[in-house]
């Protein structure tokens, strides 16, 4: 029903109820009928569902089948060492999540608190859930407005609406207003309220005519319920490494059983080869690898007061290539303010307030509907309609004894603001002199002003030439009077117009100044009008010209004719957007290929805060439903904060690259071992049990300070990544497979002729442990960089991963002195001059990876100079 074309009495009569309000056995029935007035949220999640949910991952599944097959075959160290390593992973994971939703505080405070209801005939305050459809509702300055409301009565009537429009004024209310047009926007059903608003000067009477999903907040909630199409690329891509794995596990043991059984091999034996090889090829250490680059990540974030809610979002945010921003309290403060006064003969600044006449500051408190309260601090704290609110700040900014000077004037009469009018004026005495000040749009304030049309006309064009600018104007003017009875709207004194705007945050221009150098695409979403839009986009660095902004007009057009994204591509700021199309842009951009990022503080924002890749919620003026959409939360309201998580987000996805390679690389290369012995006849080369100290201690505890590393140098001024952009790209495979057959081949090697010259199967399988221990000891260091060679490389931040790398050969070579890791791992030790062989065919690899990489550079060099020849 579109109560804003309907008659208070037709209201009235559809609701079934009076001014004297519903009886509470009536109100009863309509609770029950349509149930309580809250807003559908998702109920919050227990630690252990949290910790459980870190077990939903392919990799992980073929983990714990690793860890079963063990099992089958009463390798309990085996199989102990797996699930050691799951439940760690899932511990941390699950700490972070939960963590995070705690600080996050997911309330339903939209909507969740008292009201002024007439129920019976009585006033009574009621709690805002028991609100039903038919209730008569009072409102007061302060008040948040708990359903959507049919106003009957109004009374200067002041709202802010920001929060679910998006609009930066204060909207003027009038319950007399009446619309033929059912599609008429929020902001101009002057004659409702909506759930979810706060009431900032007047009063007025209602009848709630929608409650809980049913109102305009609740129909936004509504809309995050569809599933959104949005995925992490990080989850993505671990889901095809481990497909990958799953099928190359798959094909190796049946091949191996195949193999076998024609060989003879007993089916015991059969088994252990395949667990080998199941051990060899899954990289135990991934998961939890992956987790602690990403909470360090957040850690990282977290010092500059960012939250991440789930930790994959970190990697997906270093992926973005399409930041779509609110305006309102996020790009801009979301706090009306006058910029310049522009009198009939010079435009001043805040530079220059002390030269404004002293009748433009009175004529702003005096004609001024505001109040105000002295602070704890000693300062004052304005409440009000935001524009008055600008006004007696633009007078406090010049002197602060204005404010308290106009508590000495008498009002003798005043006209209130009303939308109709679009002035308001007030008569004042003090000391005997009696004052007429007006306040208004520029057009009816010169219309009570004593001026010639040519000087009208001169003025009109000033104001004309601000408000393409993204200003709004508000003219002053005054006059003396010795009428003590009434205002006089003639012959007024013209004092000038202010011009007001939401202020720019002063660090937005320069952080989305850093994301477009890193390659990202800006773009504005607002629910302001598409001058203000364009002033504003401008100052931004976001848009150049008007054929970047797309109107209401335009944007419904756009979705008629079916929602093209290609009509999109070369713009950068929408206005009059409503939540739907915010969210239909965003679809929009990701059907082009965008991963987008999508910033906001309002409900108006949650669907696209949903249905984005990414979603960044304001912690500070943000609504709990935008939190609860959102995938990061930025605790001091700062746009810049987003460029630090790209950043820290390109760093998580650097160091899991990393990792990833120095694990499928000593995968790959145990694989080698592996097959090798079995096609060859020769024992297993390493028991199943030294498979997983190589991968889950030795190798395990170099990985994770992998996933520490700092942020590359330069690292900004990459160009995004492509979201699809697989993990295994064509130099990773390439390094994979010369690092992997060196260490592989190398290791089989001495394992033959360890056994070709007497040595027992124990003694040989000892030495090939060590040295691939020293291999991953080694190799760690090549993974630090795909391209650069080791020299080049800064080692003053990585001083912590020397000392690691130390550790871990020392805490092999203890494992080999201790009884019971003696026991466990089938180990001796060696002598120091057995070590130092083994130590330089470990070397070796590094000399082998820094050819390869001289060899691809020439190689680029090479085909870079064919490129300019042609």
């Amino acid at each position: 029903m579109k109560f804003h074309t309907k008659k208070i009495d037709e209201v009235f009569s559809i609701l079934d109820t009076d001014s004297s309000g519903l009886t509470s056995e009536e109100a009863e029935k309509r609770r029950k009928k349509y149930g309580l007035n809250i807003l559908p949220v998702e109920p919050d999640k227990r630690v252990f569902q949290y910790f459980l949910q870190q077990f939903k991952s392919p990799i992980i599944y073929i983990l714990l089948f690793a860890a079963f097959m063990a099992l089958t075959i009463r390798e309990y160290m085996d199989s102990g060492f797996i699930f050691a390593v799951l439940i760690l992973n899932a511990v941390i994971g699950a700490y972070q999540e939960y963590s995070a939703s705690q600080k996050a505080k997911l309330l339903q405070g939209l909507i969740k608190s008292n009201a002024m209801v007439i129920r019976d005939g009585i006033l009574r305050e009621i709690e805002s859930q028991l609100i039903v459809p038919g209730d008569i509702l009072i409102f007061e300055p302060g008040t948040k407005v708990t359903a959507d409301v049919r106003l009957t009565e109004t009374k200067n009537l002041i709202v802010d609406e920001s929060l679910l429009t998006g609009e930066s004024v204060d909207v003027h209310k009038d319950a007399l207003f009446i619309s033929n047009n059912e599609d008429l926007l929020l902001p101009e059903r002057k004659n409702m309220l909506f759930a979810g608003t706060y009431i900032s000067s007047g009063r007025g009477t209602g009848i709630a005519v929608a409650t809980g999903k049913d109102t305009e907040a609740g129909k936004i909630a509504q809309l995050l319920s569809k599933k959104s199409k949005a995925r992490i690329p990080l989850l993505e891509k671990m889901e095809k490494l481990s497909f990958t794995i799953s099928i190359v596990i798959g094909i190796m043991v049946a091949a191996l059983f195949v193999i076998g059984m024609l060989k003879g091999m007993s089916f015991y034996a059969l088994f252990l080869f395949s667990v080998a090889l199941a051990v060899s090829t899954i990289p135990e250490g991934l998961p939890v690898a992956i987790t602690v680059a990403l909470t360090s990540a957040s850690i990282a974030m977290s010092k500059r007061n960012v939250i991440i809610r789930k930790l994959a979002a970190i990697e997906g945010l270093g992926a973005c290539t399409l930041i779509a921003s609110d305006k309102t309290g996020t790009l801009t403060q979301n706090k009306l303010s006058v910029e310049y006064f522009i009198s009939p003969h010079r435009v001043y600044d805040t530079a220059a307030l002390n030269e404004v006449h002293d009748k433009v500051y009175l004529a702003s408190v005096l004609c001024n509907e505001m109040h105000y309260e002295k602070s704890e601090e000693g300062g004052v704290d304005f409440f009000g309609d935001q524009v008055d609110i600008a006004l007696a700040q633009f007078a406090a900014n010049a002197d602060e004894s204005y404010i308290e000077s106009s508590r000495s004037y008498r009002k003798i009469d005043e006209i209130p603001y009303e939308p109709v009018n679009r002035f308001s004026a007030v008569m004042m005495e003090r000391d005997g002199q009696i004052f007429q000040f007006v306040k208004g749009s520029p057009e009816t304030v010169l219309e009570h002003c004593d001026m010639t049309e040519e000087e009208k006309r001169a003025i009109l064009k000033d104001v004309d030439e601000w408000a393409l600018k993204g200003y709004r104007t508000i003219a002053l003017a005054h006059k003396e009077s010795t009428d003590e009875e009434k205002i006089d709207l003639k012959n007024f004194s013209y004092l000038g117009f202010v011009a007001i705007i939401d202020p720019v945050r002063e660090e937005s221009p320069e952080a989305i100044r850093k994301a477009q150098l890193a390659g990202i695409k800006v773009v504005m979403i607002t629910g302001d009008h598409p001058n203000t839009a364009l002033s504003i986009s401008k100052e931004l660095g976001i848009a150049s010209s008007d054929k970047e902004v797309m109107n209401e007009k335009e944007l419904l057009a756009w979705e008629k004719n079916g929602a093209n994204a290609e009509e999109l591509k070369n713009k950068t700021v929408f206005s009059r957007v409503s939540p739907e199309q915010k969210m239909k842009i965003v679809i929009a951009y990701q059907t082009l290929g965008h991963y987008v990022a999508v910033t906001g503080d309002g409900v108006n924002d949650a669907p696209a805060l949903r249905h984005a890749n990414i979603g960044v919620a304001m912690g500070k003026s943000g609504t709990d439903i935008a939190k609860a959409t959102s995938d990061i939360i930025l605790t001091d309201d700062n746009f810049a904060s987003i460029v630090n998580g790209i950043e820290e987000g390109r760093r998580a996805h650097d160091n899991i690259r990393k990792v990833i390679y120095l694990l499928i690389s000593t995968g790959f290369a145990e694989l080698v071992l592996v097959m090798l012995s079995f096609v060859t006849g020769l024992p297993l080369p390493l028991l199943p049990v030294q498979l997983l100290w190589l991968n889950l201690v030795t190798n395990g505890i170099q990985d994770v300070m992998l996933g520490l590393e700092k942020a590359e140098p330069g690292i900004l001024n990459r160009k995004p990544r492509s979201p699809q952009e697989p993990i295994f790209n064509r130099l990773m495979l390439r390094r994979i497979v010369v690092g992997g057959l060196y260490i592989g081949f190398v290791s089989f090697i001495l394992f033959y002729f360890l056994l070709e010259s007497g040595e027992s199967v124990e003694s040989a399988r000892n030495m090939i442990l060590l040295l691939m221990v020293l291999f991953e000891n080694v190799h760690v260091f090549n993974a630090r960089s795909e391209i650069n060679y080791l020299h080049k490389i800064d080692y003053k931040n990585s001083i912590f991963l020397i000392y690691l790398v130390i550790f871990t050969q020392l805490l092999h070579l203890l494992s080999m002195h201790v009884p019971f890791m003696q026991k466990v791992l089938s180990v001796q030790p060696v002598s120091l001059d057995t070590w130092m062989k083994l130590a330089l065919l470990a070397i070796g690899l590094v000399v082998v990876m820094e050819v390869d990489k001289w060899l691809m550079k020439r190689r680029i060099k090479k085909h870079s100079a064919q490129a300019l020849l042609l």
